[in-house]
């Protein structure tokens, strides 16, 4: 079901100073667990779930100086179905963004496999489950509140490693390990779905500092549980608010780009889980160079302006929400299954 909106905005104004280290409205630290890269470039090693399912993606091979997003096509490895209530996510290698997604037509299925896809997967086909840019993502959901996984569904991930401007790759491997801890469905009372934003708008003008916004309504209210915000090299400052078509409430504040905040709502030692009509969110960039960087794949010659969040309760075990702006129209669609 989608719905449009045209209240985007975006601005460019004299060059400014970069800012400070990133800080975070209601970022709730993640719990202590046990965890190291073994051999250094190698594999993370992580406490295996007693209840659920692991995805290894690697070795992703990243040429020195440059950047490589795969697509690695797997069957969940569990022939049983899953109800997640706790998601640990750890990444050895400069990464950019790691995304796990299912198909929307529940019927499709490729042969296992990796290939080179550097643009966002078409949304038309495939869903967003989990994203994460941390090393290390360790995530337990609110009660009774779980992500929910079809035994043996086809997945794919996609993992985006860099060897240049801010990241690095120093071993040229890649890994990502997805860890996925299962609850009792006899506890499950409601289940969560992904948020993808885009801005395909995106412009960032030469010796300037510019903002981009987007406004985005959704066509069901939602409950968040979770925010956080992407950009490339040239984005200093990240913030999302909620949004009901005249003004909102901050919930997001992100400076500098290492280590983007993941800002949590409604879990363990969380703040309060808000219900919202829609999300804005805005970008700002200080671009030193002689050159305009438009939407695009790579950090070095590309910019985005992505938001991610998580939500519940979903119609159905499979549903996700994207919001797009291009040409200045804004569409946000349900999908569900």
């Amino acid at each position: 079901m989608p719905a449009r909106d045209h209240s985007a905005r975006r601005t460019a104004f004299p060059r400014a100073g970069l800012l400070p280290a990133a800080v975070a409205l209601g970022l709730a630290a993640a719990p202590a667990m046990a965890w190291h890269l073994g051999t250094a470039g190698g594999r993370p090693h992580l406490p295996r779930p007693a209840h659920g399912a692991r995805i290894v993606v690697g070795p992703i091979g990243v040429p020195r100086g440059q950047e490589l997003t795969a697509c690695t096509y797997l069957k969940l490895p569990s022939r049983r179905d899953l109800d997640v209530h706790r998601v640990t996510i750890a990444v050895s290698g400069g990464t950019h963004h790691v995304h796990l997604y299912r198909p929307q037509d529940p019927g499709f299925t490729r042969a296992d496999g990796e290939e080179t896809c550097n643009f966002a997967l078409d949304f038309s086909q495939w869903q967003l489950i989990l994203a994460s840019q941390n090393l290390l993502l360790d995530w337990t959901l609110p009660a009774g509140v779980a992500f929910h996984f079809h035994g043996r569904e086809q997945l794919a991930a996609q993992t985006h490693f860099v060897d240049n401007g801010l990241l690095k790759t120093p071993t040229g491997r890649g890994w990502a390990v997805f860890d996925l801890w299962a609850m009792p469905h006899r506890k499950v009372r409601a289940y969560a779905g992904a948020i993808f934003g885009q801005d395909r708008d995106v412009l960032v003008p030469p010796h300037a500092t510019s903002t981009a916004t987007t406004r985005c309504l959704f066509p069901k209210p939602v409950t968040l549980l979770a925010v956080t915000g992407h950009y490339h090299y040239r984005g200093v400052e990240f913030t999302a608010a909620t949004w009901d078509g005249r003004g909102g409430t901050p919930i997001y504040h992100q400076q500098g780009y290492l280590d983007p905040a993941f800002v949590r709502f409604g879990g363990p030692g969380a703040p309060p889980a808000p219900v919202v009509r829609g999300l804005e969110w805005t970008c700002t960039y200080v671009n030193h160079d002689d050159v305009t960087y438009r939407f695009g794949p790579f950090t070095a010659e590309n910019e985005h302006c992505n938001l991610f969040a998580f939500y519940y309760p979903t119609a159905s075990p499979d549903e996700d929400i994207t919001c797009v702006q291009q040409d200045g129209i804004v569409t946000a669609t349900v999908a569900g299954h």
